[in-house]
């Protein structure tokens, strides 16, 4: 889903979504096709001022995030298996706001370039930062999105949870979703799932413990 009201949206069809989203996309006839699960994720310098930017401006940006499964190469830079990349779009109120926000891209773990944030795409925000920002292979990730904290009602949706107050001393909200890049790494299953199935219930772990790494300061 694009940048137009994500929160808008769940939060007029939550009822909606529940009816229709099927359970787990046939996961018990899938296979895991990964073992992979890192005991911490890197965490660069770009994705800590990502973050920070989306902190200052939640009314107006959210964060798209992937997570690279092998070592990857993209035109700006290479990810290791494990790193964590955030990236901010743009909601309805930041793209009339119109406002220089200065999002960063990666080159290497301390070193970054800036540019604008992802604005209106008919792709998802996660595959849109890893095909057209960091211009690398989009299978190569699973991808979420970050936000201000779900309502609990949201939050019983097995797609959506909040975060404890993470070293910033304030909790976000976690769409475990990606449209495209989670099938073919959680056995069929559009979002990372809560239970151990393919280690879902560990890459939440993980991913929390790196948006909690991510906030804790800018390099």
């Amino acid at each position: 889903m694009n940048n137009v009201s994500r929160r808008a949206f769940v939060q007029g069809t939550v009822a909606t979504l529940a009816a229709l989203q099927p359970p787990m996309r046939a996961m018990a006839a899938a296979q895991c096709v990964s073992g992979f699960l890192p005991a911490r994720l890197s965490v660069d310098c770009a994705t800590r001022a990502n973050f920070q930017l989306f902190r200052q401006n939640s009314a107006s940006l959210g964060l798209a995030g992937v997570v690279s499964m092998n070592h990857v190469e993209g035109r700006f830079g290479v990810y290791e298996a494990g790193s964590l990349l955030l990236f901010p779009w743009l909601k309805p109120k930041g793209q009339a706001q119109r406002t220089a926000w200065r999002a960063c891209v990666p080159t290497s773990p301390t070193e970054y370039i800036q540019t604008g944030p992802i604005g209106g795409t008919t792709l998802p925000v996660d595959e849109y930062f890893c095909r057209m920002v960091l211009q690398a292979p989009w299978n190569l990730f699973i991808g979420f999105t970050v936000d201000v904290p779900y309502t609990a009602g949201e939050t019983r949706l097995a797609w959506f949870s909040n975060t404890d107050k993470l070293a910033d001393g304030k909790a976000v909200g976690i769409d475990w979703t990606s449209a495209n890049l989670n099938e073919a790494w959680f056995a069929g299953s559009r979002w990372i799932p809560a239970d151990d199935t393919c280690s879902g219930k560990g890459w939440r772990q993980v991913i929390a413990d790196g948006l909690d790494q991510a906030s804790a300061a800018v390099c």
